[in-house]
């Protein structure tokens, strides 16, 4: 897997959603802790765009203005030339019960969603007028939303504890239908790639998770982490967009047609393949470096969480190996499962799946 991560995360605190604003070239995102609006330009340079914009959860854009989620079942607008804020108006509920998700059709509406009362919503753009667009009918808390235009549909992702539902929408009556249902609790997001892939995310999960077109395959986990909240598709180099709610940043994981990731940075380094794999004793990772860098050499288990780190030191250019005799931090062997192998240099980073057996 390759993932370009960027580490500077000095205006994003508690980031949710990433949308892209493809005639500026740049990308958008809500922060869930204080509801700045921060721009980050094609160099991955981060400003402020709107601060105290009160976008804390879902964004979405539609011609010159993005549209966003605030507290208290607000819904905002701003424009993205002069930043100047067009209107808000507040979707008429509980206000503990919160908004979460958007999406737009090509006819001028807004969807959102709101799981705690299971209902998604249909804003008129023109006016500002909405209406409950499906309500309960057997809608289950539907967070993540995603139109799927030549299915005349939306499909949604459960936050609720396990099972979290995905559901389909009629956009033609509002009758919903259970796509599937998953052993996942509290999923955040959902997207699509250009060949019908979907990939969900969220808090609890994880990491990145892969579903078929229909959703008849078991989500296969293709890339661990924590704490990574809704994925976006970039279409233009065909990659996934994550934040990193805990840790205060973001990354682009590129995508093959088949959803595995290149195993090379012809610029940086590459990373062969550990071996053996699976393994019961211990396991050979070979690696070359095209110039001095900075390496980090880690491994994680199965949430995504921190095993043991192997190197973390600048090294010249060379070719280099290292031993993981499966043990942790303390020097206690770890049991049968599976580990990912995470390698970054200069803020690029790579995993292996790996399987160690006792």
């Amino acid at each position: 897997m390759l993932i370009a991560m960027v580490p500077m995360a000095q205006y994003l605190s508690g980031p949710q959603k990433i949308v892209i604003d493809t005639p500026r070239n740049r990308l958008l995102v809500s922060n869930g802790n204080n509801g700045n609006l921060v721009v980050i330009d094609s160099v991955g340079v981060q400003t402020l765009f709107v601060e105290n914009a009160d976008f804390i959860d879902g964004l979405e854009i539609v011609g010159d203005t993005i549209y966003g989620i605030g507290f208290h079942r607000k819904v905002h607008a701003y424009n993205l030339e002069t930043r100047e804020h067009l209107w808000s108006i507040t979707i008429t509920g509980n206000t503990s019960k919160h908004l979460s998700s958007i999406t737009s059709d090509s006819a001028g509406h807004l969807f959102i969603s709101s799981p705690p009362l299971n209902e998604i919503y249909k804003l008129r753009i023109s006016d500002q007028s909405y209406w409950v667009f499906a309500g309960n009918q057997g809608l289950r808390t539907p967070n993540g939303i995603l139109l799927e235009k030549e299915k005349n549909r939306i499909v949604t992702i459960g936050d609720s504890p396990s099972p979290s539902l995905i559901q389909a929408i009629s956009l033609s009556d509002s009758t919903v239908s259970t796509l599937d249902s998953l052993d996942f609790s509290s999923t955040d997001g959902i997207t699509r790639d250009k060949y019908g892939y979907h990939y969900l995310g969220g808090y609890s999960l994880s990491g990145v998770y892969q579903m078929n077109a229909d959703f008849s395959d078991e989500p296969e986990l293709i890339f661990p982490g924590a704490h990574i909240i809704y994925p976006t598709y970039d279409s233009s180099d065909h990659s996934l967009l994550v934040t990193y709610y805990g840790l205060n940043t973001w990354a682009r994981i590129p995508l093959t047609t088949t959803g595995v990731y290149s195993q090379k940075s012809p610029d940086e380094f590459i990373l062969y393949p550990v071996y053996p794999n699976p393994s019961n004793t211990e396991l050979n990772i070979r690696y070359d470096l095209n110039k001095r860098s900075h390496v980090r050499l880690e491994l994680c288990n199965y949430e995504g969480n921190l095993i043991v780190t192997l190197v973390n030191k600048d090294k010249d250019a060379g070719n280099y190996s290292e031993i993981w005799c499966g043990q942790d931090s303390t020097g206690k062997y770890v049991s049968s499962g599976t580990y990912y192998l995470r390698m970054s240099v200069n803020g690029i980073i790579q995993t292996q799946k790996v399987i160690m057996i006792r």
